[in-house]
């Protein structure tokens, strides 16, 4: 591997103080910052390891950051490596809308944005018009419609825009293994350079450490024990184990290119002060393994690639596109569980503006424990004794294939309520509507003392025996 000419930089801390005693450098080095001779050091004869996000924002990125970056990495070839956790969740999320998909969803994502500020401008100007009184035929009137017109076309016109640049963006062949152009750059690159996957037994102690190291607050993938179930957590502590194992095998200087921003990984960047890995995670690996730790997300490392290896060119371009997508994977699994409050919000959003019935229902349970009793939705949504409650899931149905179909929703996320059946007077009627255990604390945050949280909701207690009862879906 050619690299630019470059002087030799003089030694570390630690090696000044070298036959001196302790220096201020202590600790294994655990707290100095990298210098350009290390980046080149490991370039060259060391470990240049890739978390999964590395690899999934290939189909994130543009035509141009893509190229870039396979560059970079066809110029590493020789000293990549790659933990077999890193391949599992490449698999596993590679099939998310997230990631194949990432453009188009974007674009969903923006038109409905849009969307909504154009109808809530017309809504704000509807509501002004009836409060002062204005009549249809006033000059004022006819002025305002022109605008709200020219507004719609304005919107309408950006959102062609956006849809145009998604599909100029959009990777193409994806669906297909052996036609997916990332797949077809990735598989002579990667080959021979995967780790081998734990043992059963192995894995399963290496999951129950990662959940000890967690209650601890030790580093790293603790941050995931808060929001995952303990086998997903444990997924950084997986690579972090297995990327220890072949550095003992190897005996050489680890680089570990991430772009995950927890701070169970960093050290929080400070103004001009450049983030560093965790000072336990350098001591870890140099107590195991003898070796030295470095790390870069995917930016930085274009960055130093174009300092220190010759023949290459990296566009600025495309630096700013992979820092724009720095941490982009950390939600991917939270799409794939089930619901985001973004998410949430936007669905109750929607609720709110066309079935408000719905919306007051579905805040009403999460402020009552996940359960609302039949009683309490006649109540809340105004309706006469004698209606039947026949369908009244199905407006939920209707927002959730609209904002999937939007790109708000992933598809993934579980139904938002469901009918429990078994009335005290009428078994086929329902007794009550539930929502998703993980939605309660979602709903709580962004509605409790709002509008929408009802003023004295039954305790959790008060609804259980109503709320047994076969659970199925409401015809």
């Amino acid at each position: 591997m050619a690299f630019k000419d470059e002087p030799a930089e003089s030694g570390t801390g630690t090696d000044a103080a070298s036959g001196l005693g302790r220096g201020i450098f202590d600790c294994d080095g655990a707290h100095q910052s990298p210098r350009k001779h290390d980046y080149e050091r490991v370039f060259q004869r060391g470990m240049v390891v890739l978390d999964t996000n590395v690899l999934l924002n290939l189909y994130r990125s543009n035509a141009r950051t893509r190229q870039d970056t396979l560059a970079v990495l066809t110029k590493l070839r020789d000293r990549l490596w790659v933990p077999h956790q890193v391949l599992t969740e490449f698999w596993r999320n590679r099939e998310l809308k997230s990631v194949r998909h990432h453009h188009s969803t974007k674009a969903k994502e923006t038109s409905a944005a849009l969307e909504r500020v154009r109808r809530s401008a017309s809504d704000a100007v509807e509501r002004w018009v009836k409060d002062v009184r204005l009549k249809q035929d006033e000059g004022v009137t006819q002025r305002i419609n022109e605008s709200l017109a020219a507004l719609s076309e304005t919107v309408e016109e950006l959102q062609g825009i956006i849809d145009g640049q998604a599909e100029r963006d959009a990777l193409g062949g994806t669906a297909e293994t052996h036609s997916d152009p990332v797949l077809m750059e990735l598989e002579p690159l990667l080959s021979g350079r995967i780790g081998e996957p734990l043992p059963t037994e192995e894995y399963d102690k290496a999951v129950q450490a990662a959940q000890k190291r967690a209650d601890d607050e030790i580093p790293p993938g603790y941050e995931d024990f808060k929001t995952k179930p303990a086998e997903r957590a444990a997924g950084d502590y997986l690579l972090w184990l297995q990327l220890l194992q072949e550095a003992q095998r190897r005996s050489c200087d680890v680089l570990l290119v991430t772009g995950d921003v927890k701070k169970d990984w960093w050290q929080p960047r400070d103004g001009d002060i450049p983030a560093r890995p965790r000072a336990e995670l350098v001591v870890e690996l140099r107590e195991q393994a003898g070796v030295r730790l470095y790390m870069l997300t995917p930016a930085e490392l274009l960055t130093w690639a174009e300092q220190l290896l010759e023949g290459l060119h990296v566009d600025k371009g495309s630096v700013d596109d992979l820092e724009q997508l720095r941490g982009a994977d950390r939600d991917d699994d939270e799409l794939e569980e089930g619901w985001s409050r973004p998410s949430l919000d936007a669905f109750v959003e929607q609720l709110v503006a066309r079935y408000p019935a719905h919306a007051k229902v579905i805040v009403a349970a999460a402020a009552n424990g996940g359960f609302v009793d039949r009683e309490t939705v006649y109540d809340l949504a105004g309706y006469s004794p004698d209606r039947q409650l026949k369908g009244f899931t199905r407006p939920v149905s209707t927002v959730a294939r609209e904002l999937e179909d939007q790109g708000v929703l992933s598809g993934d996320e579980p139904f938002l309520l469901h009918t429990i059946y078994g009335s005290l007077t009428e078994p086929s009627w329902a007794s009550g509507f539930r929502i998703p255990d993980e939605t309660i604390p979602l709903l709580r945050e962004s509605f409790e003392s709002g509008p929408l949280w009802p003023t004295s909701p039954k305790g959790p207690d008060e609804s259980a025996e109503e709320s047994k009862g076969p659970e199925r879906d409401e015809p």
